[in-house]
């Protein structure tokens, strides 16, 4: 089953030059990827009821080209398939006429709340969402796994609020891409994103950022108090 809907650009989604932010993009596709939950009957009743949910382990999304304040866009989303306890969906992003604005691929790790460990996708998920096999994007968003040099430069450490956490009372993954865009030389622009997600911050967790330079952008690492990653992301204005 493909989800999709339509949506205006809000004044509160848009940067200081009055695009759409990529936090703002982000916010859309999990926004579309909760929605088709929603649609579905596996949505945010269903995780609390079996105490079962979705985590995003990976990110992989190009930007064709980022939409003004009050242009309309149509998001879409899909299955197109499972693995183990691993699921992989799909993104597109727009205008209704049909330009591309954004394509994306995501990689989703199933996890038993309770035991706090990933679990087999259960038969009521595979069933709702359905896998469009033959919808899949091709692999051409660059690797998965971000391999950084050991010469980054650390940033100021910074605490976990209220604010960056979602219904699973952890940190929401659009959050890690706010910090870490945060962390860049203002104005770049970002075409292409890659991201990891390593682990799960709570409330009251400390975050060390690190900034490293890569060919056509920067990458970004948020770590524990033990050095061991949250999140890795590299943003970049071309695919590398």
């Amino acid at each position: 089953m493909i989800y999709e809907f339509e949506s205006r650009i809000r004044f509160s989604e848009v940067d200081e030059n009055g695009y759409l932010s990529l936090p703002s993009l982000m916010n859309y596709l999990q926004d579309c990827a909760t929605f088709h939950g929603e649609e579905t009957g596996v949505g945010l009743d269903w995780i609390a009821e079996h105490r079962q949910t979705w985590v995003l382990a990976s990110l992989r999304l190009h930007v064709f080209r980022y939409p003004k304040y009050a242009e309309t866009i149509r998001v879409s989303t899909w299955a197109h398939g499972f693995r183990g306890f691993l699921g992989y969906r799909d993104f597109a992003a727009d205008t209704p006429s049909g330009e591309v604005i954004a394509r994306g691929k995501s990689d989703w790790v199933f996890m038993d709340m309770q035991a706090n460990k990933p679990m087999n996708v259960p038969p009521e998920q595979t069933n709702a969402y359905g896998i469009e096999a033959d919808k899949a994007l091709k692999d051409i968003y660059g690797r998965r796994k971000i391999r950084l040099s050991d010469c980054g430069e650390t940033g100021s450490p910074f605490v976990i609020h209220e604010s960056n956490l979602d219904t699973n009372r952890h940190v929401n993954s659009c959050q890690y891409i706010m910090m870490a865009q945060n962390l860049l030389p203002a104005g770049f622009p970002v075409n292409h994103l890659r991201a990891e997600y390593k682990r799960q911050a709570y409330l009251g967790d400390v975050i060390t950022p690190v900034i490293y330079e890569v060919d056509h952008g920067y990458a970004v690492t948020l770590l524990n108090k033990d050095g061991e990653p949250y999140f890795v992301g590299e943003f970049t204005d071309a695919v590398i």
